[in-house]
């Protein structure tokens, strides 16, 4: 039972690492960068708590009522963008405003390069990222210590078979000389009687 259950417990663990593993290499081969939802000024419609998956894109290609993540007060903020209008210099300003706030963002926003835009959201996923990234060590020490009292309790508990179940060994005889004695004036009497034998069927024929 407990060789079972360690069993189990490492290969979900296992398992769970490896689908997260894979999952954050998907989303970085793709491009897009993750951000943990930490306030609540976009709720209801992102919650706090969440991951959001973001793609960085022209600044041309935002739209009235996306929802963009961009450096604000030194602070990573995912507002949404009310309004858009002209610079001078021929580039574009952003509104924002986060769902949940009663006014707008104090400051239009421009960007001189890409801005981020949210693709998905991934509800309460925030939190387990940040709980990895604060206790991936404790974690990966868990994952460790799980498989060594598997292989140890394999181990230990791994049943030996019992001598009356093991197969006796076939045990082979040596083989005894046969000595076979012979009576040298029996054989010479069945010798001639032998011959006599012969003789007499040779005159028959004849």
């Amino acid at each position: 039972m407990a060789r079972n259950l360690g069993n189990i417990l490492s290969t979900i663990a296992f398992a769970v690492l490896f689908l997260l593993c894979l999952a954050f290499a998907a989303v970085r081969v793709s491009g897009l960068s993750t951000f943990v939802v930490t306030g609540g000024s976009m709720e209801p419609s992102i919650q706090k708590g969440s991951l959001v998956l973001v793609q960085p894109v022209s600044p041309s290609e935002v739209k009235v009522g996306d929802v963009i993540t961009f450096q604000h007060y030194d602070q990573t903020t995912t507002h949404r963008v009310t309004s858009i209008s002209s610079t001078a210099p021929g580039g574009l300003a952003f509104t924002t405003k986060g769902d949940a706030n009663v006014v707008a963002d104090p400051e239009d926003k421009t960007f001189a390069g890409q801005v981020g835009i949210v693709r998905a959201e991934l509800p309460l996923a925030g939190f387990v990222v940040a709980s990895l990234q604060a206790y991936w060590r404790l974690l990966l020490a868990l994952i460790a210590a799980m498989t060594f009292f598997a292989c140890a309790s394999v181990l230990v508990l791994r049943k030996e078979p019992s001598p009356a179940a093991m197969p006796k060994p076939v045990r082979q005889g040596r083989l005894q000389p046969v000595r076979v004695t012979v009576d040298p004036d029996e054989a010479w009497r069945a010798h001639v009687a032998w011959l006599e034998g012969a003789r007499r069927r040779q005159a028959i024929v004849a």
